[in-house]
């Protein structure tokens, strides 16, 4: 098993993942960011916002960046035209 971090981007400040997870494949790490994000936007909407621009840096014990996972990709959107996107 490998250990991945996974930070969290705003496009202005980061939060980092100090303790990271252990994780069998990069495929699976993929899978616990998006949960992950799911939580993160959960907490947002209750207080009413919603950021998309918003991803998960995943990256590996050498801080090597090994995925990025936009919130964007957490979701899928409805009922909203691309001009409101």
């Amino acid at each position: 098993m490998d250990r991945f971090f996974f930070h969290l981007h705003d496009r202005v400040g980061l939060l980092e993942d100090h303790e990271g997870i252990n994780c069998a494949t990069l495929v699976e790490a993929r899978a616990r960011a998006i949960d992950t994000a799911r939580d993160v936007m959960i907490g947002e909407l209750r207080k009413g916002c919603l950021n998309l621009a918003w991803y998960i840096l995943i990256t590996d014990e050498r801080g090597d960046v090994a995925a990025q996972v936009p919130f964007r990709e957490a979701v899928t959107l409805s009922g909203v035209t691309e001009e409101q996107n």
